[in-house]
């Protein structure tokens, strides 16, 4: 009898814990900080999978995640969200590009995505820069956020 109890203890250890930190993984929200891969949906739409911040796919990083109010001023990439028990209640995760100078990044649609530098409608990051100022870009595409203060410059290979 003994016997029966422990080996059962032990199975339900074995599918209980793996379980939970699968399970709280899945409902976890990303944090500030966290670096995510844009996935287009069938509808048009994009989902942002959470990604390690030095995986090639990691193309965005969460810096703001707003309660009350939308992203600052800027060109986030802004996923927004129900608050659960909140009637009419939102939140807004606002993305930068997460890229190094010679970094390449295509935009589809929605979003920007890692490329081969090469690839056909590819712009590589020529210059990233500690402030929101698009003239620092010339003639050249520029992506700006003034929290934390950064603007990405982007240009033809």
């Amino acid at each position: 009898m003994k016997l029966n109890l422990l080996v059962y203890g032990l199975i339900a250890l074995v599918l209980v814990v793996p379980g939970y930190f699968i399970i709280s993984d899945m409902f976890s929200e990303p944090e500030v900080g966290d670096c995510a891969e844009p996935i287009g949906t069938s509808d048009g739409s994009f989902d942002m999978d959470e990604t390690s911040c030095a995986s090639p796919e990691a193309a965005y990083r969460l810096v703001k995640l707003e309660m009350k109010k939308s992203c600052p001023q800027g060109d986030y990439l802004v996923q927004t969200a129900s608050r659960a028990g909140k009637p009419a209640g939102l939140k807004h995760y606002c993305f930068v590009l997460n890229a190094r100078e010679g970094d390449c990044l295509r935009r589809s649609s929605a979003f920007h995505e890692r490329v081969a530098c090469g690839t056909s409608g590819s712009q590589r990051v020529s210059k990233i820069t500690a402030s929101a100022d698009r003239s620092l870009c010339g003639d050249h595409e520029a992506r700006t956020y003034p929290e934390p203060a950064m603007t990405v410059c982007l240009e033809k290979p």
